[in-house]
């Protein structure tokens, strides 16, 4: 079963808090309930954060694995496209080390998940 936000936030800041009191005896009685809202607050600031990450990896971060099947994002004719590519290192990049797919540069890539990790994915909902 998938968890909300915020009930991994709730499970976080318990078990982070809890343990900051038994074990590391920083906190106390008074501040465990400001702590725990605390780490609730940062739980979901990161979930937020990370959720507006692009999963789109910048050819200039690095490249695929050799032989690896991906989306490639490129400029057409000024136009954005997204297609599908199997990166081959001596086929796909030029003699500056660019990531060419026909006539356009290659910006980006996304890997292509696998229909095992989807239904593995589909799964833990």
């Amino acid at each position: 079963m998938k968890q909300t936000v915020e009930e991994a936030a709730y499970d976080y800041a318990t078990n982070k808090t809890k343990f900051r009191k038994d074990v590391l005896k920083e906190v106390d009685a008074d501040t465990y309930v400001s702590r725990h809202a605390d780490s609730m607050e940062d739980f979901q600031c990161g979930a937020e954060w990370q959720s507006k990450q692009s999963p789109w990896i910048n050819v200039k971060e690095r490249l695929p694995e050799e032989g690896q099947k991906v989306f490639v994002l490129v400029m057409w004719y000024g136009i954005p496209c997204i297609r599908e590519e199997k990166f081959c290192r001596s086929s796909n990049l030029d003699t500056k080390e660019r990531w060419i797919f026909g006539n356009s540069i290659v910006l980006a890539w996304f890997p292509i998940p696998s229909f095992d990790e989807i239904l593995k994915n589909n799964n833990k909902k």
